[in-house]
């Protein structure tokens, strides 16, 4: 009974934010399954916590009943909207039938990767039903909100360590880092609601569907990006097999995974709308921007890397370096002149300061190389980035906004793990590989555009070619 409320309360977000978000994705494109559904299930997960946080800022208790009524009713309006608009609509258009069209080899590949992931996420989720809640971070600073909103049924506050000795038999609690966002904890509360009791197994379920849903959506928008089925779903294999993202899977109770599928979804969406302009990639951007500012401190910055990449899409090339030198000395400016208490994304100014760490150079070095975190990702990078900067005609315009947004987003990593004293997080290879999980996905899918578009380019030569020897 209990795994039957938990896969009631996995179904729900998957639902909410796919039929919703079918509303607004044309009918007939490529891989529109993929799209909807991928993207949607992270939507609806990231938004299950905000429809919780809302209902207990109105002063409702946290009950599954209440909650699950507001999510069926969304649902059914959604249904309603479809089934409106598909009789309203006199659009014909046919299926694409790109899997139908690949030679027999490759739709033979397609299916045994294609099951590979498929193995590899029902493993996962076995780890996770025969798991109880282990990681470190996830029972000093996640956990720990969860299991006191679900016993009170309300968002009850966290304090620091002093306010709450202070504050003896007044409902205040404490734990190593009260100022956490409430994405995480909500979703793990929603999981026990619905069980009806504590279970520390079934209510990490959630993390074996945002893997799923990360990487349905980044075939989805590979496909959508004109690379061919095999390629797409490789690429979605190379993801979903990265030692550490499946470690964080079977050890849940992070919140780096969520906060890496929003980045990934902000940046696909981002990259897709450059291209197509098309409004609901430019609604998931802002959306997935939104939601990683509520999973994770760190996640403002990695919406804040959107802005350059931004202006790069929207200027010339010499009115967005203007502009991005401009705010770049204003914000240098600011930070000589506030305190150097004040907190930024969850890091005060003075812990920022510059200073050399040699140690998280070499952490950093080791995590990312000579570590078994992402098989061979890093020389994939060390490949793909000076192709893609090197040979001539490779990288189009529109990839220009998407390089730069992880380039900004890769240079703050560098910074905080080698010149600040967060080094300590590199040098222990504690911090530095679950901050990696927020970027690579994002990056991994910058690294597939520019291969696809060098064979692109390479078929195109070779055509070329052929076409002259034939006259």
């Amino acid at each position: 009974m209990d795994f039957l409320t938990a896969t009631i309360a996995l179904l729900l977000p998957v639902l909410l934010g796919g039929l919703w978000l079918s509303l607004f994705v044309p009918r007939g494109i490529v891989a529109r399954r993929a799209l909807v559904w991928g993207n949607g299930a992270l939507i609806g997960l990231m938004l299950i916590p905000q429809i919780m946080r809302a209902q207990d800022a109105v002063g409702l208790p946290l009950n599954f009943s209440f909650t699950y009524s507001i999510v069926c009713t969304l649902v059914v309006l959604a249904l309603i909207a479809r089934v409106v608009i598909t009789r309203n609509s006199q659009v014909e258009y046919t299926k694409p039938r790109a899997f139908a069209a690949m030679p027999t080899l490759h739709r033979v590949l397609f299916v045994i990767f294609l099951l590979m992931i498929l193995l590899r996420v029902a493993t996962l989720g076995l780890e996770v039903l025969w798991r109880p809640l282990f990681p470190w971070d996830a029972t000093m600073h996640w956990a720990t909100k969860a299991r006191v909103w679900f016993e009170f049924q309300e968002m009850v506050p966290f304090v620091d360590n002093f306010t709450w000795l202070s504050s003896p038999g007044e409902d205040v609690f404490t734990d190593r880092h009260p100022g956490y966002p409430a994405a995480i904890p909500l979703l793990q509360v929603w999981m026990n609601l619905a069980i009806g009791h504590w279970n520390e197994s079934l209510m990490n379920l959630p993390w074996v569907l945002c893997l799923l849903a990360l990487g349905t959506a980044l075939y989805g928008q590979l496909r959508f990006a004109g690379v061919n089925p095999l390629l797409a779903i490789v690429a979605t294999y190379l993801l979903q097999s990265m030692p550490l993202i499946n470690t964080h899977v079977a050890l849940a109770g992070y919140a780096d995974l969520f906060l890496g599928a929003a980045y990934c979804g902000a940046l696909m969406a981002f990259q897709s709308w450059v291209t197509t302009h098309q409004r609901w990639q430019g609604f998931l951007v802002i959306l997935f921007a939104v939601f990683c500012s509520s999973i994770k401190s760190e996640g403002f910055v990695w919406a804040l890397t959107l802005i350059p990449a931004l202006a790069v899409a929207l200027m010339t090339r010499r009115q967005a370096a203007k502009l991005i030198a401009l705010v770049t000395l204003i914000m240098v400016l600011l930070l000589t002149v506030v305190s150097k208490d004040t907190v930024i994304a969850g890091y005060t100014i003075e812990g920022l300061a510059p200073s050399l760490h040699t140690a998280g150079l070499v952490g950093t070095v080791k995590v990312t190389w000579l570590h078994d975190n992402w098989h061979l990702f890093g020389y994939l990078l060390l490949a793909i980035i000076p192709l893609g900067l090197l040979l001539p005609g490779t990288v189009r315009k529109e990839f220009l906004g998407l390089s730069l947004a992880l380039g900004v987003a890769a240079g703050s990593y560098i910074y905080l793990f080698l010149f600040t004293g967060f080094g300590w997080g590199a040098s222990n290879f504690a911090a530095v590989g679950r901050l990696g999980i927020q970027i690579v996905p994002g990056l991994l899918f910058l690294c597939i555009l520019i291969f696809n578009e060098h064979l692109y380019r390479r078929e195109l030569q070779s055509s070329a070619k052929t076409t002259k020897s034939s006259v």
